[in-house]
């Protein structure tokens, strides 16, 4: 038969009591090594602890994993991102790829959204923090996540189980394993979870932010000889009203938003705080964000002489589906309506590992076939003049008499820019230049007003984004014993990846196509002369201007190497010290966002598939770190100081009339600490320290043209989402009531420094320090038969913000992701 798996290892290291930092962990990809063993800066969570945590998701992470910071903006399946020592890439749409690598059993998940289904149980987690770029998968410049589930079983075993809380959350799961023969064993696991939302629409009385997610999972592991092959395959769906931002602070633009909504009976804004989690949509707009994902693996392992041999092949089905009101009010201004993200994913790698002596030597290779399609359809909503004419006429009218509308959707009580406004257009100092001719196509009878008016459900009707990416990579990661005390580590990683995109592109949008023409060249002049530009946007925006329209293609490719040198010293059979440099490296790509060509109307030199193009990333990382253990207190100490020189950061502005990729330079630095002790039997206590300070090398700035530039943040700022502190700590005891009757108590916390939410809301919308605390009281059966348990998370309902953007054409409003409040309820499980 196969060697004891990893999952055998840890329960017989475990002899009914938890052992401190016994996680057989995957950082070196070597079997059988544990956290003090590797000299890489790791934290691993047993099943036990995640299970009293209420670990269900890779979201639920961040509570016991300080270095690492997960936002959930619009979508949790394209909005959600994460990040370790404050390095990570924002997912506003799947061009994007993630800087954190997600790994589950061993299979690369391109993208963080796509990681975040429902999990079944698990076997253990580890966060491992900087660049890991020569043994895992791709894109792993800021570290990596790998989630380990439960696997089959040659002893018969059974589950049921059953839970319900507040926001009616209800859940079930059953598991069944067992042999089907002498060597194959299999495992079946069914999950279903639901919850309704937290967040009330005032408009409509809907519950928004709902779970509703069902996974069915399969496994079969053969074993003969030293073989075996372990396959998984699973299907997972989701159906879900998310996700939603609630108003912060109104701008200037807020009367107008309100008017319009009033005109329909509605509310532009919920009459509440961002704590009392209400919000005013459109109530003809659905919010939606399913998905329906399938997937198939197989690792085979096998030992050919001395040399391990361990295969991995997987494929990937992930589709979404998303429904949005984008203008985040109670007017009808724009919304999504059926944005669907295909990926189609094939990865194969293979890893030869053996010891020659001193030597421990590790060969292997990675290739990637993806295929991502993405159509999005950004509309304009049945208001979408009103709100227009509103703001144009609020933000004229200290200038002209009752201001000017741009498209005459408030009839001829508002005067017209071509009738009443006598400016200079012509810089001579004379007021009253000739008046601009009537627009091309408007009713006769009525006032000639500037521009024709954006149409209801126009706007991007259907655009088309495919990109094909083939990625492969060769690799080796040698240990060399020096001495009986000193090892060291190298390891190498070529990798080549080429991307391709094409896209077809088709909006509705008249205002942009007028704008073209003699009488629009005119008008934005005059506006221009007003210092108004910026009004012609609230009729061409970049998301839906039909500049654009069209279809190309384009395709880059690169070669880049990344890796690993240590040096790693054993002191002492209980203390370690080790130093490296880690390079890694993240693969450039397109921006899938029309927003980002530029404008030959707003200075630029017009729509090309370069414009979308951005760099890759890469990470030097220095880093000084130690494991220590302490028998006699039964206790470990082990902590990392570490140094990043990130170079092309990708990060996503909003610059006023486009969405563009920016790539800077950013330096992250701190100190991490783990701390974990056995005071008394039953008793376990472990907790974390983060010290992350994670800065912008120099002005973000973009130029406008006519020799004008904008500042879109500022060198020597931390960057969003990165407090300079975070404390975890968790408490587990086992109280035994009787011989057959065991009490569990546990308790566990999150502490953040306070720290900005976005760049664009510094100092408006940031999060002041924050505690986050969850606990479980349980009683469980000597004999597993069956385990009750009370839980909450975020007992003390503390507020906080995922995230928080300015809303799009609403100058000055800022709204926020909040933080899910307090979520309570009780479990039983049943083994058989």
């Amino acid at each position: 038969m196969f060697t004891a798996s990893a999952q055998d290892a840890e329960e017989e290291a475990d002899n009914s009591q938890r052992r401190l930092n016994a996680v057989v962990v995957e950082a070196t990809r070597r079997a059988g090594t544990t956290v003090q063993d590797v000299p890489v800066s790791v934290t691993a969570f047993d099943a036990s602890l995640l299970e009293d945590t209420g670990v269900a998701r890779l979201n639920d992470i961040e509570q016991i994993a300080p270095s690492v910071q997960i936002a959930q903006t619009e979508s949790a399946a394209s909005g959600t991102s994460i990040s370790i020592r404050g390095i990570g890439t924002g997912s506003n749409n799947p061009g994007f790829e993630p800087a954190v690598g997600v790994l589950i059993d061993g299979v690369y998940r391109t993208r963080t959204g796509i990681a975040l289904s429902e999990l079944p149980e698990l076997r253990s987690i580890e966060v491992l923090r900087g660049p890991q770029g020569t043994l895992f998968g791709r894109n792993t410049s800021a570290g990596v996540v790998s989630i380990n589930t439960a696997g089959p079983q040659f002893d018969p075993e059974a589950s049921l189980g059953v839970s319900g809380g507040n926001y009616g959350m209800y859940a079930a799961e059953a598991m069944a394993t067992g042999p089907i023969a002498d060597n194959i064993a299999t495992r079946v696991d069914l999950k279903y979870r639901q919850r309704d939302g937290y967040i009330d629409d005032v408009n409509s009385g809907r519950e928004l932010n709902n779970l509703n997610r069902f996974l069915m999972r399969g496994q079969m592991l053969f074993e003969e000889g030293d073989a075996s092959l372990r396959v998984i395959a699973d299907y997972g769906q989701t159906d879900e009203d998310c996700c939603i931002g609630v108003n912060l602070i109104q701008g200037p633009t807020a009367a107008a938003v309100s008017a319009a909504a009033s005109f329909a009976g509605l509310q532009g804004f919920a009459n509440a705080r961002p704590e009392d989690l209400k919000v005013a949509l459109s109530p003809n707009r659905d919010i939606r964000d399913d998905v329906e994902e399938w997937g198939i693996s197989g690792e085979y392992k096998n030992q050919i002489g001395t040399i391990s041999l361990t295969s991995i092949t997987s494929y990937r089905d992930w589709q979404a589906d998303r429904a949005q009101d984008i203008d985040f009010s109670g007017i009808d201004r724009a919304y999504r309506d059926g944005t669907e993200i295909t990926d189609k994913v094939f990865t194969q790698e293979v890893r030869l590992q053996d010891n020659w002596g001193d030597l421990d030597w590790l060969v292997g290779g990675f290739y990637m076939n993806e295929e991502l399609g993405y159509t999005d359809t950004i509309r304009t909503g049945s208001q979408a003049n009103l709100y227009t004419d509103l703001v144009t006429a609020g933000a004229t009218s200290a200038l002209f008499p009752g201001g000017f509308q741009l498209t005459g959707s408030l009839g001829p009580s508002v005067p017209s820019l071509f009738v009443t406004v006598p400016f200079d257009t012509n810089g001579d100092g004379v007021p009253g230049d000739p008046a601009l001719r009537v627009a091309p196509g408007v009713p006769a009878g009525l006032p000639p007003y500037l521009i024709p008016g954006l149409v209801d459900g126009g706007g991007q009707n259907s655009d088309v984004f495919e990109v094909k990416t083939n990625a492969a990579a060769l690799f080796t990661h040698n240990e060399y014993m020096v001495t009986d005390r000193l090892t060291a580590t190298a390891g190498l990683r070529l990798n080549y990846e080429e991307k391709e995109i094409s896209y077809d592109l088709t909006s509705i949008a008249p205002a942009c196509d007028f704008f073209f023409s003699a009488d629009g060249q005119s008008v934005l002049q005059q506006l221009a002369a007003i210092n108004a530009t910026q009004l012609a946007l609230l009729s061409c925006n970049p998301a839906v201007n039909s500049e654009y329209n069209g279809s190309d293609s384009d395709s880059f490719d690169e070669t880049n190497l990344s890796g690993t040198a240590k040096l790693a010293y054993d002191f002492t059979n209980d203390f370690m010290a080790y130093v490296s440099y880690s390079r890694g490296f993240k693969s450039g790509g397109y921006n899938l966002d029309r927003s980002g060509f530029d404008s030959v109307l707003f200075g630029g030199n017009g729509a090309q598939p370069t414009d979308l193009q951005f760099e890759s990333e890469t990470v030097d990382s220095y880093e000084l770190g130690w494991k220590s253990s302490f028998n006699t207190l039964n206790a470990t100490l082990n902590g990392a100081i570490f140094f990043q020189d990130v170079q092309d950061f990708q990060e996503n502005f909003f610059t006023g009339t486009n969405f563009r990729v920016i790539n800077s330079d950013v330096e992250s630095y701190g100190l991490e600490l783990d701390v974990s002790i056995i005071p008394a039997d039953g008793l376990t206590l472990q907790g974390g320290y983060a010290y992350t300070k994670a800065e912008r090398q120099g002005d973000v700035i973009v130029p406008l043209g006519n020799g004008q530039n904008q500042l879109l943040a500022s060198g020597g700022t931390q960057l969003s989402l990165t407090p300079e502190h975070v404390v975890t700590a968790s408490g587990t005891y086992l109280y035994d009531i009787s011989p057959n009757l065991t009490a569990l108590f546990h308790l566990n916390a999150r502490y953040n420094s306070e720290h900005i939410t976005s760049a664009a809301t510094a100092g408006i919308a940031d999060n002041d320090a924050f505690t986050l605390v969850g606990g479980r009281i349980g009683l469980q059966t000597a004999d597993g038969k069956w385990e009750f348990s009370i839980f909450g998370e975020n007992i003390t309902d503390e507020y906080y913000n995922l995230a928080s953007f300015a809303v799009p054409e609403q100058t000055g409003t800022i709204a926020v992701y909040p933080g899910t409040p307090t979520m309570y309820g009780a479990e039983l499980k049943v083994n058989f």
